[in-house]
């Protein structure tokens, strides 16, 4: 069962933002996190499933403010203690990584050369060097409802920061937008770095490659309480092609070690958030979808996924219920010997966001979901998730994982599903306290009835996650 009771202690520190001469401002931002993580897996003969660790993350940024130019410079510290052996779960992906027991890492998460411009009616924007990105958080809403839809349903499925875990990732490249009063038009080229469940974070995954085109409608009059996307997302990895790694999918072991080919493909899709007053609360409605087209090393890849949400908000009662619904499903592949691969790629998101236990992601999978937010007192934030999971295709497998870490790690495990459809049953919950602006905290808590998937790979289907964690701010 999952271990009760933490002890956490969070280093405060302070921040300043100064006028300097000429005009310019500088601003420093500094946060620590703290997180316990308690596991109990589904275990099998050999897995360490239960198990705990701790680790705690520093950051110490600084922005240089002189308009048009702007400059940014982050450092991050991780210190990750008491790290399992042969563990399955997350704690078993920093053993993976980095095997060591305690691991600490030093580097730089940011560092970047930005410069905007107005032009008539647009503000253009110039970011050149290591940033984060946010897959779809292109827009900015001042309807709360379309904001936190965008930040917490849309933003990251593909392409994202991975913060969930004790390190995170970042992307060396170039990021340009062009921002109207209607519309934000946005591109980008990426190399991302190691990092998410790799100490050793800041260096280059030398074979991945992005780039991408956003464009998104803003809600405006005409267009209200609505906004929506189109998007195009390339990705390539030769990391096989170079013998780094073995690519993942239903292919025998001995198949996908011969085939050196690169995986190159494109992911185009779009998103629409619509939300409206009915009765005496408000309706929202979510859709995203996005296909997929290119090569799987030697196969052709054929891929797509799309969700559907609805909810209903009661910002007018006590405690705020806000009640959602929705259904996402994900392509598999039904044969591994077709000469195609279908299977929908997650390329490189912050998985957790959709998966908040992290046995699973949005590959290969259907997810039947209900959602109760509440906020009780303006400080105290509640959310409870059901989902009913299964794996679309039997033939392929159950797949997790986050995306590339490192350039020998391929960023994505699975097991197979034998034939079967049903993964899980988890119900889980979260709830956010924040004592004061600099000062928050968090616990989540989940329990999986593993079903057919699991069970014809586990000894034991059931599984406890959960973790409690503490930020400090500035």
């Amino acid at each position: 069962m999952l271990a009760a009771g933490l002890l956490a202690l969070a280093t405060s520190a302070g921040a300043v933002g100064v006028d300097v001469p000429g005009g310019a401002t500088i601003a420093l931002d500094v946060s620590n996190r703290v997180r316990g993580e308690f596991v109990d897996w589904f275990d099998a003969p050999g897995l360490n499933a239960r198990h705990a660790f701790v680790h705690n993350r520093f950051r110490l940024g600084v922005r240089l403010d002189f308009d048009p130019v702007e400059v940014g410079l982050e450092y991050q510290n991780t210190v990750i203690g008491a790290v399992p052996e042969d563990a399955p779960g997350p704690g078993g992906a920093y053993r993976a990584n980095t095997n060591r027991d305690t691991q600490v890492g030093n580097w730089i998460r940011q560092g970047w050369l930005g410069v905007r411009h107005l032009l008539g009616d647009y503000e253009l924007r110039l970011r050149v060097g290591r940033q984060t990105y946010y897959d779809g958080a292109e827009l900015e809403s001042a309807e709360p409802t379309l904001s936190w839809l965008r930040r917490v349903r849309v933003s990251e499925r593909l392409i994202g920061p991975f913060d969930y875990t004790a390190v995170g990732r970042s992307f060396d490249g170039v990021l340009a937008t062009a921002d109207h009063r209607t519309f934000v038009l946005t591109g980008f080229a990426f190399r991302p770095t190691s990092g998410g469940f790799e100490i050793d974070a800041g260096r280059d995954v030398s074979g991945i490659d992005l780039a991408g085109v956003s464009y998104a409608l803003k809600d405006r009059p005409g267009f209200e309480r609505t906004n929506a996307r189109l998007f195009w997302i390339y990705y390539a990895d030769d990391r096989p092609g170079d013998g780094d790694v073995v690519a993942l999918d239903n292919r025998p072991a001995a198949v996908r070690a011969a085939d050196r080919d690169e995986i190159v493909f494109s992911s185009v899709g779009a998103d629409l958030l619509h939300v409206w007053p009915v009765g005496p609360g408000a309706a929202d409605l979510l859709a995203w979808t996005a296909g997929q087209y290119g090569d799987w090393q030697s196969l052709d890849h054929r891929a797509w996924a799309f969700a559907l949400e609805a909810g209903y908000r009661l910002p007018d009662w006590p405690a705020e219920p806000w009640l959602r619904g929705g259904l996402f499903r994900s392509s598999g592949d039904d044969d591994p010997a077709n000469g195609r691969h279908e299977t929908f790629h997650q390329l490189l998101p912050t998985a957790r966001k959709y998966a908040q236990a992290p046995f699973y992601n949005l590959m290969n999978g259907q997810d039947v979901f209900l959602q109760f937010l509440l906020n009780p007192t303006p400080a105290l934030q509640m959310r409870v998730d059901g989902h009913w999971l299964q794996v679309a295709e039997s033939a392929d497998l159950a797949y997790f994982g986050g995306g590339a870490t490192k350039d020998d790690f391929f960023g994505f495990g699975g097991v197979p599903a034998s034939g079967k459809r049903d993964l899980a049953y988890l119900v889980d919950l979260g709830v956010t306290y924040t004592f004061s602006k600099h000062l928050s905290a968090y616990a989540y808590y989940a329990h999986a009835f593993g079903q057919d998937v699991v069970r014809a790979a586990f000894d034991d289907a059931q599984l406890d996650y959960g973790y409690v964690e503490l930020t400090v701010s500035f």
